[in-house]
């Protein structure tokens, strides 16, 4: 389908009449009548002919272009849509065409009560010849009978589609005609599209035209070509040839040069139009327009290139919701601000979540300058489900986004799969990567974002033979330890190579390959929003039915009855909490875009996300409304800067009197200087302990600036190091981070028991001079028994749980270091929740690392984190030993609470959609239960793996055996 500059701009105030654009276009936007019909009932009533649909008195009023959840709560089904209109009798003798640019999902057309034609797809435009249709001079009456998506409705089908079976976007129901719709005439000859392809190395602008003569016989027509610059409108290239048109369809290549053509880039975003007329007899047939910009982005020696020039990737993730308009806004300036504060925050590109995004959107993103990737509306990991159907929705789909935006110049790059598991869809993805490349030469193609099947390939662009590439999805949480860090440093190296380079550990990625290009497309953490004036404004502007409306208050509600309840005694306000979240967060984004940029072998990057949403609730850097989060944004842009330094200390949590590591990494996207490099450390009281500066040269990439090996004989609590860089008396980077020293003191205790299958409590009782024995049937009451247990399974793992059952029932204390659980699975499209193994108790686990949302796992006030943070949530010096699983629904007080949300509803696939995040839950890394007469402790943290190793894990481990050998 072709697109013309007269019609891309969004009717925000839609008329109830059709509006004349030109002579020879007709808006058909506006004020429609809508009937719902969940019964299904339109099609044997026969509602699209005009007597039949004016019987029923529950007819609506519904404006087009818009969702029709906006008027109607959630539905899923059909509606009937109709619109009057009058066409001039100009148009008498003109080919006219029915113009829809989205309508979701299968659009049943008819025309004055005459069957006009179907469409099957709800994200991609389409069209119909009507002019023997219509009535000039005369009311004309469209009308659609419109099958919407069914998203979660698993017990419905509709025509023989059920739930989640058509290719869809998670971020609403986007049902009906959602985009706008209009009528044009031409004569009969006809451009049908117009695709420019910028030719850089000359120039010129490479034009290819689908033409269409309505005509039986063949015709010598005029075709003429300009090019002018948009904006000034100035002529800047312009061309004539004569065409001898066939009857039907043909195809016609020209090219127009355009001397010194400028180039669109972020920065300079200069856009051009081409205007294509075919004129027969001397009269002007048709008329189209596109806009286009002169660029290319490519790879070469394993960089991403813009017009011949490195660039350095930093891309957001875009949920694309909107507040009041759903799947588009309903004023632009929402997206004209989205967009802004993109650019703002640091990024270049934009990938948008697997749909395109409305015209105008890409309209902006031309205009203001950021790059795009564009990608159709395919999930892909599960959805749509399989049917027979798929691999021809797929296919489709692909196609006709390509198509649709081939000529946006921000569009660089084609994202065709993402995280693909079905056989089916993986055997397509050559044959699917071609037909890219057949519908656009001209763009680098990316099969599949994620590597999930055989490891990404890349097309470059006119080339048909496919290069390996890294694209990498992870998700790290808010903890960004020093073994996550080398997780990242190690992409794109072999074995080898990281040994060489002191390199701890796997990367991260599926499928990875050394030395080929690298790109971590998903990478981010997640914290709320500050519900209350989110949730004011929602109810000042938002639309109560929707469910971004309604998602937002009930997990405003939640929170803030844990927040001012359960924790209340540690938080003044739920939004200190939020606050707290959003630093964390912040840190956490930082973190990683460090650590992704500190590796040379990787040339960009992807944080998700720009906006949360749906069931993506806590990524996003700006709420949907378009407002900064805080500290997630200012850390975010920090970090996406064109010098950055990155610290790291090795431990990050340091026994007093070893020495720590300190390295700074200098990365610089910009030209190469001289700076000075100040280092300083300072106590928790801003008092420098420690300081140094020295001239280095801030080379461009990466480049090792700074180490040396910090004595802590002196040191004891926290500390801060700030690395500032210098030029010319200007600061041009700098960073701080942080570590602890402790002076980990053995507990005041007698003995205690241990039962030990790790091997590890032992050498650390050891350590610490702590009296132990193996516990056993003569172990006295008053004597504590610490628990260590693997996941072995057996009678003898059944013998130790019934005695240490009946020791803690008479009285004695049993404290579980680590207890072997089933962990969460998934069964049948619903993650399980998981449960412990060999305890005396029963418990329930859930997953509490947090990936895109935040998980908060806080310690209140108590003995056992005596000489650490506390009234806080862990991080910091608590990264290695937070709990990456947590205990729920335990009745009993817990010492260390999670307070997180399901990413959706009851954790079942089927209903990871629009409706949003399931509920809050609240658990526990830290509990005591009452055991008879005794009681069993209860610990999910890390505290095993780090006994010995980092001193937060031997303080709590001390604290617990003093706290429990003194009761």
């Amino acid at each position: 389908m072709y697109w013309r500059l007269l019609v891309c701009v969004m009717m925000i105030v839609l008329p109830a009449h059709a509006e004349q654009l030109s002579p020879n276009t007709l808006s058909l936007d506006g004020e429609w009548q809508i009937l719902f019909d969940d019964a299904g009932k339109s099609r044997a009533e026969r509602l699209h002919l005009s007597e039949n649909f004016e019987r029923h008195a529950d007819v609506r009023s519904i404006q087009v272009p818009s969702v029709w959840e906006r008027i109607e709560r959630d539905y899923e089904g059909v509606a009937v849509y109709r619109k009057g209109f009058d066409i001039s009798e100009k148009w008498q003798d003109k080919i006219v065409h029915l113009h829809f640019d989205a309508v979701n999902y299968r659009a049943e057309v008819y025309l004055n009560d005459q069957v006009v034609g179907v469409h099957e797809g709800g994200f991609t435009p389409f069209s119909f010849r009507v002019d023997a249709l219509l009535k000039a001079g005369e009311r004309n009456v469209l009308t659609l009978r419109v099958v919407g998506p069914i998203l979660l409705d698993t017990d419905k089908v509709i025509d023989g589609v059920g739930a989640m079976e058509t290719p869809q976007w998670r971020g609403g129901i986007t049902g009906g005609i959602w985009q706008s719709v209009h009528l044009e005439a031409s004569d009969k000859a006809f451009i049908n599209d117009l695709f420019v392809s910028p030719e850089m190395a000359t120039d010129r602008a490479l034009v290819e035209l689908s033409l269409v003569n309505y005509d039986e016989h063949y015709h010598r027509d005029d075709i003429e070509l300009v090019v002018r610059e948009f904006g000034s409108n100035r002529i800047v290239g312009k061309t004539r040839l004569e065409h001898r048109t066939q009857p039907g369809k043909s195809q016609l290549n020209a090219a127009v040069d355009v001397p010194k053509a400028k180039r669109w880039s972020p920065d300079t975003p200069n856009l051009y139009t081409v205007t294509a007329n075919i004129s027969r007899n001397g009269v002007l047939s048709h008329s189209v327009t596109e806009r286009f910009g002169f660029r290319e982005f490519s790879i070469n020696n394993n960089r991403f290139q813009l017009n011949g020039e490195d660039i350095y990737v930093k891309a957001v993730f875009l949920e694309g919701i909107y507040p009041v308009g759903v799947a588009a806004p309903a004023d632009l300036e929402l997206a004209r601000k989205e967009i802004r504060m993109a650019k703002e925050a640091g990024f270049n590109m934009i990938r948008p979540w697997r749909r395109p995004p409305p015209p105008e959107w890409l309209d902006l993103a031309d205009e203001m300058g950021v790059m795009v990737i564009g990608s159709p509306a395919l999930e892909c990991m599960d959805l749509p489900v399989d049917t027979p159907d798929l691999p021809r929705r797929v296919l489709f789909e692909i196609e006709q986004t390509i198509a649709r935006d081939r000529n946006h110049a921000s569009i660089v790059m084609w994202e065709l799969f993402n995280e693909l598991r079905r056989p089916i869809l993986k055997q397509m993805m050559a044959e699917t990567a071609m037909m890219a490349r057949d519908t656009d030469p001209s763009r680098l193609i990316l099969d599949e974002s994620g590597g999930w099947a055989f490891g990404a390939k890349v097309y470059l662009p006119r080339s048909r033979e496919f290069t390996y590439f890294n694209d990498v999805h992870t998700y790290p949480g808010p903890n960004m330890t020093n073994a996550w860090y080398d997780k990242f440093l190690g992409v794109g190296h072999t074995a080898e190579a990281r040994k060489q380079l002191g390199i701890q550990g796997k990367p991260i990625g599926h499928n990875l390959k050394p030395g080929v290009t690298s790109f971590v497309s998903e990478l981010g953490y997640g914290s709320y929003v500050d519900f209350d004036p989110v949730n004011a404004r929602f109810d000042r502007e938002g639309n109560p039915i929707l469910p971004a409306t309604r998602y937002h208050k009930q997990l405003g509600e939640q929170l803030s009855e844990v927040i001012t309840g359960q924790l209340s005694h540690v938080y003044a306000s739920p939004q200190a909490f939020y606050r707290e979240q959003q630093h964390i967060h912040g840190l956490a984004n930082a973190r990683m875009i460090e650590a992704t940029r500190a590796n040379p072998n990787i040339t960009g990057y992807c944080v998700h996300a720009l906006t949360g949403g749906d069931w993506i609730m806590g990524a996003g850097i700006l709420d949907l409304w378009r407002n900064p989060k805080g500290a997630v944004f200012d850390f975010t842009q920090a970090a996406n800067q064109p010098r950055i330094l990155s610290i790291r200390t090795f431990p990050r949590n340091a026994y007093q009197g070893d020495t720590i590591d300190l390295q700074v990494t200098g990365i610089n996207d910009l030209s190469a200087i001289e700076g000075t490099l100040t280092i300083d450390v300072t106590d928790a009281s801003g008092n420098t302990v420690w300081r140094t500066e020295e001239s280095v040269e801030y080379a461009r990439a990466v480049s090792q600036l700074f180490e040396h090996r910090l004595p802590t004989e002196q040191l004891k609590g926290s500390y801060q190091i700030t690395a500032t860089i210098t030029h010319n008396g200007k600061t041009v980077a700098r960073n701080r981070h942080g570590f602890d020293v402790f002076a980990v003191q053995a507990p005041a205790t007698g003995p205690v028991a241990i039962v030990d299958q790790t091997g590890r409590v032992m050498p650390f009782l050891n350590k610490y001079a702590i009296q132990y024995q193996p516990f056993g049937k003569d172990t006295d009451l008053t004597t504590p028994v610490l628990v260590a247990m693997t996941d072995r399974e057996g009678d003898e793992q059944t013998a130790i749980r019934d005695q240490l059952n009946a020791f803690a029932r008479r009285g004695g204390t049993v404290v579980y270091l680590q207890f072997p659980m089933q962990r969460p699975k998934w069964n049948h499209g619903v993650l399980s929740k998981g449960t412990s193994k060999y305890l005396p108790v029963e418990v329930n686990i859930k997953a509490s690392s947090g990936l895109w949302g935040g998980m908060s796992h806080v310690v209140g006030q108590h003995p056992i984190f005596d000489g650490l943070p506390q009234n806080q949530a862990m991080y910091g010096a608590y990264e290695n030993v937070r709990a990456k699983f947590s205990m729920v629904d335990l009745p009993h007080t817990s010492l260390v609470t999670v307070v997180a949300n399901d990413n959706f509803p009851d954790m079942t696939l089927m209903k990871r959609h629009y409706q949003g995040t399931g509920d809050v839950w609240t658990g526990s890394d830290l509990s005591e239960v009452p055991t008879g007469k005794g009681r069993i402790v209860l610990s999910t943290l890390d505290l095993i793996p780090h006994i010995g190793k980092d001193p937060v894990a031997d303080v709590i481990t001390n604290n617990l055996i003093g706290f429990y050998g003194q009761e």
